[in-house]
């Protein structure tokens, strides 16, 4: 199977990095089915099964880690517990080696995305970045996107490349990478805390991305941060993965050579797809209005709706020649100068609990003389 890359730089500047990846393959801004009704699905075959999916340890070599080495030995379990572990080690004391796993399903789509792992972020060594979900798409034009449900390392206090800071947790993502950090990036930061056990919440709609940090397992520990990101860079659904994976950069301070074994447990993951968006009824009688009154400047017109369900409100909008009239939003208009050698008709909207709004059009009345 095609092999993903997760990304080779921070959000922010920094560090080195331990990261959870939930991948995205994504387009930003383009225009994408809603994954949201998409049946379980658990992907290809793996090297094993987990909470509903298929998983593929990584073998092969590359980025994002400094020196490319990747061992599949590195991802034990599930153990008899449901627990997924993925160990940083460094045998030779001198060449960290590090862990990733990935789902082989690719398109999850908008939903809910949620993650418990094990792990005192206040303990994490500044040269490595625990990133606890991140989307990536790394065919998106004009550069990959992703987003980071969690990311803890020093990049997400380092103010510029090769500043060594102190480890905080991160919510945002990548729209291109093309352009720098904070360019192509968007990032709120916020301080670690020694909880043991931290549980990750993902809400992606539409041009809209909901993030939470909870202390403890589920969500009715602290809520340590709740971030919403908007607006037409959020990354919408194409073919995502989840990845997991803990590893080493070289790109900030500290001695990335030297780097002590870490390790990080993945209690459970999680995905609910959107709802999809209830179909409304029909509104049962949405008559065509009429238009009574002479189309002469000065004059009056008035609009007969007709007879609509009871319980529908109704509003007015008056059209010239097909443009909507500025502030002729009641049942009456009277004729202006402007409108004359134009035929104008009246729009009535309805709207009813429980129904999907109407709108009917009048005939155009004759041109204004």
């Amino acid at each position: 199977m095609k092999v993903y890359y997760p990304r080779t730089r921070p959000l922010t500047a920094a560090a080195a990095a331990v990261v959870v990846v939930l991948a995205v393959s994504a387009v930003p801004g383009a225009s994408a089915a809603d994954n949201s009704t998409m049946t379980t699905d658990p992907g290809p075959a793996g090297d094993f099964t987990w909470e509903g999916y298929n998983w593929l340890k990584r073998s092969w070599t590359g980025g994002p880690h400094y020196n490319g080495s990747f061992d599949p030995a590195n991802v034990s379990g599930p153990d008899v517990n449901g627990k997924v572990s993925l160990a940083l080690t460094n045998p030779s004391g001198n060449a960290p080696v590090a862990a990733e796993f990935q789902s082989t399903r690719r398109g999850f789509g908008y939903g809910t995305y949620s993650a418990v792992v094990e792990r005192n972020l206040q303990t994490l060594q500044k040269e490595v970045v625990w990133g606890c979900m991140f989307t990536y798409d790394p065919d998106s034009a004009p550069g990959h996107n992703e987003i980071d449900v969690c990311e803890a390392s020093a990049w997400g206090g380092g103010a510029a490349w090769g500043e060594s800071r102190p480890v905080r947790q991160g919510h945002g993502y990548w729209f291109d990478a093309t352009k720098p950090a904070g360019t192509g990036s968007t990032v709120v930061n916020f301080d670690v805390t020694p909880d043991p056990v931290l549980t990750h919440r993902l809400v992606w709609e539409p041009g809209r991305l909901t993030y939470e940090t909870f202390a403890g397992e589920g969500y009715s520990g602290t809520l340590l941060k709740r971030t919403v990101l908007e607006g037409a860079t959020v990354p919408v659904p194409a073919r995502e993965a989840v990845h997991f994976n803990l590893w080493v950069t070289g790109g900030g301070g500290g001695y990335p050579n030297q780097v002590r074994s870490e390790q990080v447990t993945v209690r459970d993951f999680s995905f609910t797809p959107r709802a999809a968006e209830p179909t409304l009824p029909a509104i049962p009688l949405a008559p065509a209005p009429t238009v009574t009154g002479t189309a002469k400047v000065g004059q009056r017109l008035t609009a007969n709706p007709g007879s609509w369900s009871t319980g529908t409100a109704l509003t007015y909008q008056w059209y010239r020649a097909g443009t909507p009239i500025r502030g002729a939003t009641a049942r009456t208009y009277t004729v202006l100068k402007a409108d004359r050698h134009s035929a104008l008709t009246v729009a009535v909207t309805g709207s009813k609990a429980g129904y999907a709004s109407a709108t009917r059009v009048s005939a155009p009345t004759a041109r204004v003389r």
